[in-house]
C-alpha cells in the first residue's frame, strides 16, 4: 500500500489498533487507504497489548502524544472503565471500538452496531416493525441489537449455544428499550421456528470464518426465513461465508460483513477526526480489502 499522505514528522498522527492477537486485523488496510484519499497526514498501526496491561498502555499513550486508539478484541470491553466517558451503548454493553484522547480527557464509542445496522439498511434490509433472529451472544451481539431496536425492530430473538450471555442482553434490551427480546438455543427445532417468525437474520459470531476451525452445526433454518428477509453476516473473510452462500441459493437478500467495516467508517471517522467520507471512499476501502485479501469483490 502506498502512503504518500504520510509525512513522517512532528505533525504525523499515529492511530493504534490494539488487539491480542492482532496479526490478522483487517482495519488498518480501510483507514491508511482513506487517510490518503482525504490527504491526512496520519497512519493506522497493529499494536498487540496483553489483557490486563491497558493502564499501562493509556499512560504510555498519553506520554508519547498518541490521541487516537481502535480497540479490537478482546480489549472493547476492558477499555471502558478506563475512559473519562462513553456513549450510551457502549456503558450498556460495555464495548468501545474508537477511542479520542483530548484535552478534556479519554472519549470512547462504540460503532460495531451502527455499522452493522447501517450497512443492512444501505444493503436494501427492511428493519422498521420487523423481528430479527440474532446468532450469537459475543462481543458485538449486544450494539447490534441495541442499534436495531433504534430501528424500531419489534421483536429480537438472540440464539445461543449458552443461555447466560444471551439473557443478559435480552434484559438490557426489555429494560431501556421499547422491542421484545426473546432468548432461544441453537439446536433445529429452535432456530426454526424462530427463522419463520423473522425478516432478518444475522451472524454475529466467527463462525464460517477463514481460519476459524468451527462452522454452523445447522443451516436448514435459513429455508425457514420467508422470501423478502435479509441475511446479515459480520464475517469478512470469506466475502461470501457459508451462511451467505445459504440465503443466496433461496434467492434472500444478503448483506456481507465486509459492508459492516466500512460502513462503520462514516461514524468513526466523525467521531474521532471530524472528517466526513464519501461512497467513493467507501467504494475504494472495499476494493483495498478485497486485493489485499486475494478476493472478488462480493455482490
Amino acid at each position: 500500500m502506498k502512503l504518500e499522505n504520510v509525512k513522517l514528522n512532528l505533525e504525523t498522527e499515529l492511530v493504534l489498533n490494539v488487539g491480542d492477537p492482532i496479526g490478522k486485523t483487517n482495519a488498518p488496510r480501510c483507514y491508511n487507504k482513506l487517510f490518503e484519499r482525504l490527504g491526512m497526514n496520519a497512519i493506522m498501526l497493529p499494536c498487540e497489548i496483553k489483557k490486563g496491561q491497558l493502564p499501562q498502555f493509556l499512560d504510555s499513550c498519553h506520554l508519547m502524544g498518541i490521541h487516537y486508539i481502535c480497540p479490537t478484541m478482546p480489549h472493547k470491553g476492558d477499555f471502558v472503565d478506563l475512559l473519562d466517558d462513553v456513549d450510551e451503548t457502549s456503558r450498556l454493553f460495555h464495548s468501545v471500538n474508537a477511542i479520542r484522547l483530548d484535552e478534556k480527557g479519554s472519549h470512547g464509542a462504540g460503532m460495531d452496531g451502527k455499522g452493522a445496522v447501517k450497512a443492512m439498511l444501505e444493503g436494501g434490509a427492511r428493519l422498521d416493525g420487523v423481528n430479527a433472529l440474532l446468532y450469537g451472544a459475543g462481543g458485538i451481539a449486544g450494539v447490534v441489537a441495541y442499534e436495531l431496536t433504534r430501528q424500531n425492530v419489534k421483536k429480537i430473538y438472540i440464539a445461543n449455544r449458552t443461555p447466560g450471555k444471551a439473557e443478559a442482553i435480552a434484559k438490557v434490551v426489555r429494560e431501556h428499550t421499547a422491542a421484545q427480546a426473546e432468548v432461544i438455543g441453537t439446536d433445529p427445532a429452535s432456530l426454526d421456528r424462530a427463522a419463520a417468525d423473522c425478516e432478518l437474520f444475522a451472524n454475529l459470531t466467527p463462525l464460517g470464518m477463514k481460519g476459524y476451525p468451527y462452522t454452523h452445526d445447522y443451516m436448514g433454518f435459513i429455508s425457514h426465513l420467508p422470501k423478502t428477509a435479509t441475511v446479515f453476516d459480520c464475517v469478512i473473510n470469506p466475502p461470501e461465508t457459508e451462511t451467505i452462500a445459504a440465503a443466496k441459493a433461496r434467492g434472500l437478500n444478503t448483506v456481507p460483513g465486509m459492508y459492516m467495516l466500512v460502513a462503520q467508517m462514516d461514524v468513526i471517522f466523525d467521531f474521532l477526526f471530524q472528517k466526513k467520507i464519501t461512497q467513493a471512499d467507501k467504494e475504494a476501502c472495499i476494493e483495498e480489502l478485497c486485493s489485499y485479501l486475494g478476493v472478488d469483490k462480493p455482490s
